[in-house]
């Protein structure tokens, strides 16, 4: 009996060198399996463009001590009454004139008009769904596995009695090696004086391979053993066993998945469809001006046929009719020595980078003229009617600013231009990064970088404005030329080893 006990220890010593060197080898195998983390060209995933060197309002043309009498094509001239080199008084008649336009007319003209207010009611509302929509993201989750693994050395009895109903089961070695002095074992109970060896015993023995030869382990292996002993020969049969719910259970590991958020769209998808969504805002709301405009005009034109000077000053020129509408200028021009003027507004961000005396370029939507400005006065109050895109931010306030125009330019009064500027203590250029790739934490903005060395470097990065809920500025830390990481899932850590991969690789995945 003693000696049995003791060769049953031995083997259970080995078990547990078995166990320790199979426990070990899992855990650098499961290192060795880590992939390396792959890094994207930060260019792919960034936009790289002059947004802080030239901005962009739009304003409406005025003059000062300046008159210019425009034809439209539902104009004819009737009489002229002033000639080139004249002086005139404000209020004199300089000419006059029929109109060919019907009430019929004016009306199509505000229902069209009314009609496009509509349709940019419609898109800013479209603009500011798409501007609280997140992109579409799929992150790989890998959950803590925080199990507490029962470790025994087998072979190790879990419960049961040896009958058929209720067979013992073993906590079993892959390797073991079944021989007689381990069935012997399982007939010691009989090994006494009263024994009868001439009958034949018999022991039902189920032998459980589990993962980590954990009690509480995935069952890898399971085979039962029906073990029969004549006298001091034991005999065996295999049986496939069914094990009972007691046995069968066991603490699984949390497996990774993939956490969806945000809509169905891609950052650059999104982007793009608020580029475009901008963009026909932009059109309709210069559409509608233009609209406005014509509708005034035609509003004036059926109403008086007579036009007077607004001015005291010189008549500069009077033109043909036919040819001045032909060539679009203007049939007759009084001036009393001043010129243009356009109102714009500029961001606050730019206060400090736009001067009085710079020159701005002016280009008319609705005749295409271009021309130059100067800026003659920037005011030190907010406006709350503004039309600039130029800092693309909409938690800025906007300071209007007056441009000159000289009255020799081809413009007209009531016409609507648009104004492009340069910040000119602005330079080089900024760089703006998808959302995705930078993660905060205690206030600190930063992403994975792969370094000289061609490991994920955590980096702290300095950014700046938000563009469209998509994008941040990065003031300093990469640059376009850098390599980024994806910065979730188990392989991105300081150190990791990095692999080069396209932009098409990262949505596919």
């Amino acid at each position: 009996m003693n000696k049995k006990v003791k060769k049953i220890v031995l083997i259970a010593g080995g078990a547990v060198l078995g166990v320790a060197a199979i426990w070990g080898g899992m855990i650098v195998l499961r290192n060795m399996q880590k992939e390396p983390a792959k890094v994207y060209a930060v260019s792919d995933f960034a936009m790289t463009d002059y947004w802080g060197d030239s901005s962009e309002t739009s304003g409406m043309v005025t003059t000062d001590k300046f008159q210019k009498i425009m034809l439209s094509e539902t104009q004819q001239v009737n009489e002229i009454y002033v000639q080139e080199g004249q002086t005139v008084n404000a209020g004199d008649a300089l000419l006059s004139f029929d109109t060919t336009l019907s009430t019929l007319e004016v009306k199509k003209t505000e229902i069209e008009l009314q009609r496009q207010k509509l349709q940019l009611t419609m898109a800013e509302k479209e603009l500011k769904d798409l501007n609280a929509m997140k992109p579409y993201s799929s992150v790989l989750v890998t959950p803590p596995n925080d199990i507490d693994y029962l470790v025994q050395t087998p072979p190790f009895l879990i419960q049961g009695s040896g009958t058929e109903a209720d067979p013992y089961y073993y906590l079993w070695d892959m390797d073991a090696i079944l021989d007689e002095e381990i069935f012997s074992v399982l007939f010691d109970e009989d090994d006494t004086e009263e024994a009868d060896e001439t009958v034949a015993k018999e022991r039902y023995v189920v032998l459980l391979v589990r993962e980590y030869n954990a009690l509480n382990g995935k069952i890898l292996e399971s085979y039962g053993l029906r073990l029969i002993k004549n006298g001091e020969k034991i005999s065996m049969q295999i049986y496939q066993p069914d094990l009972p719910e007691s046995i069968l259970k066991y603490d699984a590991e949390k497996e990774p998945y993939y956490e969806e958020s945000g809509s169905s769209y891609t950052a650059a998808e999104l982007k793009q469809m608020r580029d475009e969504k901008a963009q026909e805002i932009a059109d309709l709301k210069v559409s509608i001006k233009i609209a406005e405009l014509e509708y005034k005009k035609m509003q004036s034109e059926t109403e008086d046929g007579i036009v007077k000077s607004t001015i005291t000053g010189t008549v500069k020129a009077v033109r043909d009719p036919d040819e001045a509408y032909k060539n679009g200028e203007a049939v007759i021009e009084v001036s009393g020595g001043g010129g243009y003027y356009v109102k714009g507004a500029m961001s606050e961000l730019e206060l400090d980078s736009v001067k009085v005396g710079q020159t701005v370029q002016i280009n008319s939507w609705m005749t295409g003229t271009s021309c130059e400005g100067e800026i003659i006065e920037i005011l030190s109050y907010p406006t709350t009617d503004s039309n600039s895109w130029s800092d693309g931010n909409n938690n800025v306030s906007y300071y209007p600013f007056r441009v000159f125009v000289e009255e020799d330019a081809q413009l007209q009064e009531n016409d609507y231009v648009g104004i492009t500027y340069q910040n000119q203590e602005q330079s080089g250029e900024s760089l703006y990064l998808e959302n995705m790739f930078i993660r905060t934490e205690n206030g600190k903005s930063y992403v994975y970088i792969k370094n000289e060395k061609g490991v994920l470097e955590k980096r702290d990065v300095q950014t700046g404005r938000d563009l469209y809920g998509s994008y941040t500025q990065i003031l300093g830390g990469i640059t376009a030329e850098d390599y980024i990481a994806f910065p979730y899932g188990k392989d991105v850590f300081d150190g990791a080893k990095t692999k080069d991969a396209t932009q098409d690789e990262f949505y596919s995945y």
